[in-house]
């Protein structure tokens, strides 16, 4: 198995930060730079994903094994975004030993909508992998759209989100189409239910990936759960709200003992 791209900032308690579908670690290299004031800090490239592309592993269970090939020894926090949090939430559950706590940023754990859950329609995500197939490009400038809809200045956004995407290359299709299929059937509500370690749920107002309305379901879920609301955010507050997502984030970890 290739090993996975990673990059660490600082010094510190260790926090590992996953990114979501079709992205790679450059996407939030700046917002890792200011948790790592305080902490040593380790982005990760996921299998197939920026210059983890070598690593081109298709279930879940081979992600996990592979992130869990870059944690410290000791117990860390994650800090992950969309479909990264699906990834850390079945990690945290499989190997609580390895997690001192999770915050998941504009993730759902079943991004799928069904009759008592909000979520995409299965349709969107059937839309996305029959558009790949045609145009790559066009497909994933789509997606990006998306993440900022219902916001201002989101011309500026997505210009700076793709700047940070030409590090590298696209996944490969075979990649992307994957990332998809697991978004479709991978359901981690029992695991956010069986969580012991201290959770946080970040999510912004107007995303139309993942509806405000799932911090409910999931603090009933998971009663301890620590759920915020940004206003005016849509799917990557960490850019378009950095300081409110920045100071959620930070005061989360002091609080879980990130300083000794």
């Amino acid at each position: 198995m290739s090993q996975l791209y990673t990059e660490t900032f600082g010094q510190g308690a260790p926090v590992i930060m996953l990114h979501g579908w079709a992205m790679h670690s450059g996407v939030w290299r700046h917002f890792a730079q200011e948790i790592a004031q305080n902490n040593q800090v380790t982005c990760v490239d996921l299998p197939g994903h920026g210059r983890s592309a070598g690593c081109s592993l298709i279930e879940l269970d081979s992600w996990i094994t592979a992130a869990l090939d870059v944690f410290p020894d000791k117990p860390c926090h994650i800090v992950a975004w969309s479909l990264g949090g699906n990834v850390a939430l079945e990690l945290a559950n499989k190997y609580p030993e390895k997690v001192k706590s999770l915050t998941l940023l504009a993730s759902n754990p079943h991004f799928l909508s069904e009759a008592e859950w909000s979520g995409v329609s299965e349709l969107v995500l059937d839309e996305f992998t029959s558009k790949l197939a045609r145009n790559i490009d066009a497909t994933l400038f789509r997606f990006l759209t998306l993440q900022v809809q219902g916001m201002e200045n989101t011309k500026q956004y997505v210009k700076g989100i793709e700047m940070a995407l030409q590090e590298c290359a696209a996944p490969e299709i075979h990649m992307l189409v994957n990332g998809l299929a697991l978004l479709k059937t991978t359901d981690s509500r029992n695991a956010l239910q069986a969580l012991s370690c201290p959770v946080q749920l970040i999510l912004g107002s107007v995303d139309s990936l993942v509806p405000a309305d799932i911090l409910e379901d999931c603090q009933s879920l998971q009663p301890k759960l620590s759920c915020h609301l940004i206003e005016g955010a849509g799917h990557i507050p960490f850019i378009t709200h950095k300081k409110e997502t920045l100071e959620l984030v930070q005061n989360f970890l002091e609080q879980k003992g990130v300083k000794q």
